[in-house]
């Protein structure tokens, strides 16, 4: 039985634009997590800022890591929670001085408008010594995003952060010398930047029908989807 050339396509459109599932989004998570494990000392006190569901927490706790996690009461996530999350206003965090050994937050620098003030919060509550760790959105993302959104929709997507007013400056503003050079003016070493070896969009091309070891393979060609950032408090 013959397919008509526009039966084929709808076909086709279908599996590349799969619907989006929050089991797709968990394994790109776990996997950014375990790309970022190595740089985490080997134990300590961790918050987890923007925790979303809390996959990646309740990994750290699973590994051993004594966890608080914190995120906006009105996070899209919060009715899918598999671990404990405190809500808090995004400004202040509602822990003491010199708390946590370790800070991580994964694709949520960007959605901060606030965030070079926000740089000092996450200094306070930071022991001495203490590392930060950050996975933030790239180019390459940016770019992946903004053609496949457009093809899936034939509409110009909206931008993803708070930092550009643009797709063309955010394309920009992902780049790892923006986040190095906010990082450095609001008083951090920078230890590490490097890309994380997964590519993805924002989009949900084939979601999970495309595998991660796939994924990993596409991004040496066309752009790891995020960047990892070690930070040490340079006053501390």
């Amino acid at each position: 039985m013959k397919h008509s050339p526009s039966r084929i396509l709808r076909k086709t459109t279908k599996f590349i634009w799969a619907k989006k599932t929050l089991a797709h989004l968990e394994s790109i998570r776990q996997f950014e997590l375990e790309f970022s494990l190595p740089v985490f000392p080997n134990r300590g006190k961790v918050l987890e800022i923007g925790a979303g569901t809390g996959w990646q927490s309740k990994k750290l706790q699973e590994l051993g890591f004594d966890v608080h996690a914190v995120d906006l009461d009105g996070s899209n996530y919060k009715g899918d929670r598999i671990f404990p999350v405190t809500d808090y206003d995004g400004h202040n965090i509602p822990f003491s001085d010199s708390t946590f050994d370790i800070v991580f937050s994964s694709n949520v620098m960007e959605h901060i408008p606030h965030i070079s003030d926000f740089q000092a919060e996450i200094q306070r509550v930071l022991k001495p010594n203490g590392c930060v760790i950050h996975v933030v959105p790239s180019s390459a993302w940016r770019i992946w995003t903004s053609l496949s959104c457009f093809l899936r929709t034939w509409r110009i997507p909206e931008i993803h952060g708070e930092h550009a007013n643009n797709l063309l400056a955010e394309v920009f503003v992902f780049r790892k010398i923006f986040w190095k050079q906010l990082f450095e003016e609001t008083g951090w070493h920078i230890v590490e930047i490097r890309t994380c070896r997964i590519f993805y969009t924002g989009c949900q091309i084939m979601d999970r029908r495309m595998n991660i070891s796939t994924r990993q393979k596409l991004s040496w060609l066309l752009g790891g989807a995020t960047n990892l950032i070690v930070l040490k408090s340079k006053s501390k």
